[in-house]
This record gives C-alpha cells, structure tokens and sequence, in this order.
C-alpha cells in the first residue's frame, strides 16, 4: 500500500490539471469533449477561499502524485431537498483503489465540514454507498439525475 496525504486544493493549487483529468476519466460524458461540464471552472472556484464552499480535498501519494479527489459543495442531486454541505466528485485513481484512499478522502471531507461550521454532510452516489455505510453515514433518500437512481446519504456530527 502507497502512502498518501490529503490536502486542499488551494494549498496545492498545482495539481489542479490533474484533478481535471481524473474527472474527465471518470465523467467523460460530463467533463469531455461533447459535455456541458468544464472542470477547470469547477475547480477554480475552490481556489477562492479557504473558508467557505466550494472546498476541494486532493490525495497525494509519496511522490505527490494525484491519486484522488473530493469536494465539497452546497449544490449536488438531491441538494434542492436537504440544503448545505454535499460531498460531491468523489473519485479515487483505478489503481490505487481500494488502499483506503476514498475513505480517507470522506474522512476528510467530513473534517472539513465541520471546520468550516457545517453540522451535517450530504451525498448522492450510485457507486460509492459502502464507503459511507461503513463511516456510519445514513441512508436517507433516493433522486433521480440524468436518468440515473442515486442514494442520497447524510452523516451528522
């Protein structure tokens, strides 16, 4: 197992190509050539502010390589329903996957929140509910966004 560190994206503001690319790999119906996304622009707003949303968390491995990515966001399917902080773009490099990354990633994502004075945080996922189940997170609700079903989970403090 490599080891990694977290940090936030406005400390590392270097690695932001290369959070750009792990999203255009992981929603390239999103962020490629033919979607609306543009990821850049998503991750520039992080650059603002230290203390406020958006907030973006990025793994480094030894080298200070990316190897993952999450933020932090008041918008995300099913925000319209239970505003304020959303765990949002959570994603983990295919080969460091299951070495810890993506829970450390929500660990720090939930650290986050509460440092920046949130009492609870949200999610939306069809892939990543065992992660958060397995932090005590709590499944909540179910949306629907671009035709896919999403679980919509919330962990408190």
């Amino acid at each position: 197992m490599n080891r990694f560190r977290i940090v936030t994206l406005n400390t590392k503001p270097e690695t932001a190509d290369a959070v750009s690319g792990l999203y255009l790999l992981q929603w390239p119906q999103w962020y490629g050539a033919e979607g609306p996304g543009d990821a850049r622009q998503d991750l520039a707003v992080c650059l603002e502010s230290n203390e406020a949303l958006p907030s973006c968390l990025v793994a480094l491995e030894g080298s200070g390589q990316v190897v993952g990515t999450g933020c932090l966001r008041e918008t995300s399917p099913g925000s319209e329903r239970y505003p304020g902080a959303w765990l949002t773009g959570l994603v983990v490099d295919k080969a460091y996957r299951r070495c810890g990354i993506g829970s450390a990633l929500v660990a720090a994502a939930e650290a986050e929140a509460l440092r920046l004075g949130f009492d609870a945080l949200h999610a939306s996922t069809s892939s990543a509910g065992s992660i958060l189940v397995r932090r005590e997170w709590t499944r909540i609700d179910q949306v629907t966004s671009s035709g896919e079903c999403l679980d919509v989970f919330r962990k408190s403090r």
